[in-house]
């Protein structure tokens, strides 16, 4: 169990991954209509080939079809190069599919402690074996600074596992998330159990029963917080995807898309915290074309597990490979009307 309570920075990147990206989106979205600051948006989210497949189509292409895109957080951050002599790992790994109608989404995670194969990396000469997927983006790396590769690396480990070949992909880091959290004004979170967090950075702070709005360091304890949770990592992963719904409503709300100084300073925060790559697309028409798109229209999932003796996660099958084809084939409303277990609903709940 002690090897199990080594969680290397199991719980913000989840949380703003998909915040940063919809706050750069929405910031994008009530400029649309001026060129010059357009290009200022699209610029200020650094690009990268995370997924190895050269960048994808022609740049300013419309946006079609459905989208897969690969949600990936890494604990690199400033303090990493004095502290650490490993490189850093994927703690949070997500699949976002938005189907093509562009009116809803569907957020898979993926845990970090899923026994997959990890194929070999020629580049690093590591893989070939199984082992949990969050080593998949390490081992694909040069140096601490070789997120392509990793990020290269962890695609290729997730395709031989779904099947999906993904179209778009962004990265997160540490640093960023005080600074979106902070921009915003906090977040409002819900418990359904008053419960002492184990985490001792603000003094085993007491969440009280009810809705709150938290500050970013509050957040940042409550979305951590793993062992108030009888199911452990899965009772976090529903705190951090309520926190997900909870700070795209706050990003999108009148109060930030009506002030250009805040959209400015959100926009900051969120292109010093993402690497993304768009396939090529700009991030003004990818706003248009997911602006239907609420908070309250993301359904959040699970896989279907079970627990192996050294404690690593596995999959259950064969729902687990229907649920990947139909995230594949656009066929995911029906499937889940036919598994809403699968369905992870968004409170958290203390002992």
């Amino acid at each position: 169990m002690a090897g199990r309570r080594r969680a290397r920075s199991p719980w913000w990147a989840r949380l703003c991954l998909v915040a940063g990206i919809v706050l750069t989106l929405a910031s994008g979205a009530s400029y649309a209509g001026t060129v010059l600051v357009t290009d200022r948006v699209d610029r200020s989210v650094p690009q990268a080939d995370l997924l190895g497949d050269g960048g994808g189509r022609t740049p300013g292409s419309r946006v079609t079809g459905p989208l897969d895109i690969l949600l990936a957080g890494s604990d690199l951050r400033r303090s990493w190069h004095r502290h650490q002599t490993e490189n850093p790992r994927t703690d949070t790994i997500m699949w976002l599919h938005v189907p093509a109608s562009y009116d809803h989404a569907y957020l898979l995670s993926i845990p970090r402690d899923l026994e997959v194969p990890i194929p070999y990396d020629p580049r690093t000469g590591r893989g070939g074996v199984s082992t949990k997927i969050n080593a998949a983006f390490a081992w694909g790396m040069t140096g601490v600074d070789d997120v392509t590769g990793g990020m290269q690396n962890l695609h290729a480990t997730l395709r031989r596992l779904t099947g999906e070949s993904f179209s778009m992909a962004a990265l997160v880091n540490w640093d960023g998330f005080t600074a979106i959290v902070s921009e915003l004004g906090g977040v409002t979170l819900c418990v359904d159990r008053t419960f002492t967090s184990t985490q001792p950075t603000l003094g085993h702070h007491t969440f009280r029963k009810g809705c709150h709005h938290y500050d970013a360091e509050l957040a940042l304890a409550l979305v951590r917080e793993r062992y108030a949770y009888a199911d452990s990592d899965y009772g976090r992963q529903r705190m951090q995807q309520q926190f997900i719904k909870q700070i795209l409503q706050r990003a999108t709300s009148a109060g930030v898309l009506t002030s250009p100084t805040k959209i400015d300073k959100v926009v900051g925060a969120a292109g010093k915290a993402l690497t993304m790559d768009r396939d090529g697309y700009r991030l003004v028409d990818l706003v248009l074309a997911l602006r239907r798109i609420t908070p309250d229209a993301i359904t959040s999932l699970q896989i279907a597990h079970t627990t192996l003796p050294d404690y690593n996660e596995q999959l259950v099958q064969p729902v687990d490979g229907e649920l990947f084809r139909a995230m594949r084939t656009d066929r995911m409303d029906g499937f889940v009307l036919a598994h809403p277990e699968l369905v992870a609903h968004g409170r958290g709940l203390g002992r």
